[in-house]
């Protein structure tokens, strides 16, 4: 199958919400003062203290929140309905409903929408949705100085494969950003995503 290149966005980006919801999840809440004004002022989000982070994070009005992280995959995954298989998207409807019943599920369900969605057979969908997994977690480890080491061996993985399917304007950009991994390449480099989705066609 070949993607429409809105199709291949929203792969993308609900592999990007759903690595980022976990990885909240697994932080959550902070109690440490001086870890959570790391997170918010990587992220930019206005909290000083870990207190008042798990406060936005638990407020539904806040974009940085789990109800509007979650809002955001959701949507997500109801644009696709049609590119998925029928059964990976009525487990993940299931999944969604049982979220929106109790918004304490979201964690748990974001795990398992993350394992319904790793199990599709496409192979440009499970590029496109790994793509969007290892460059949250890339963004992340960027902004929080974490070690990347194990994110760019598989995004490398990644951009081999995706050069195979004939997008040869990633690698040059790649290679860049895998020399020194900083926040200047790694903008560069999303760029270069960006423009890749254009050539993703019916």
């Amino acid at each position: 199958m070949i993607l429409l290149s809105t199709n291949a966005q929203n792969i993308f980006w609900l592999g990007r919400y759903l690595t980022r919801i976990q990885y909240l999840c697994s932080q959550f809440p902070f109690k440490n003062n001086t870890s959570a004004l790391d997170y918010a002022h990587a992220f930019c989000l206005p909290a000083f203290d870990a207190s008042s982070l798990n406060e936005m994070i638990l407020d539904s009005e806040q974009p940085a929140s789990f109800h509007q992280q979650f809002q955001n995959a959701k949507n997500n995954i109801y644009d696709l309905r049609g590119v998925i298989s029928a059964q990976s998207f009525a487990e993940l409807n299931q999944l969604l409903q049982q979220a929106e019943k109790n918004a304490g599920f979201i964690c748990d369900v974001c795990d398992e929408c993350n394992d319904v969605l790793e199990a599709e057979e496409d192979e440009l969908l499970f590029l496109f949705f790994s793509l969007g997994q290892k460059m949250e977690q890339l963004d992340r480890q960027i902004r929080l100085k974490q070690t990347s080491v194990q994110t760019l061996h598989a995004l490398d993985g990644l951009i081999e494969r995706l050069d195979q399917q004939g997008m040869a304007s990633l690698p040059d950009a790649w290679g860049e950003l895998k020399k020194q991994p900083d926040s200047m390449r790694y903008y560069h480099f999303s760029d270069h995503i960006d423009s890749l989705f254009e050539m993703v066609r019916l």
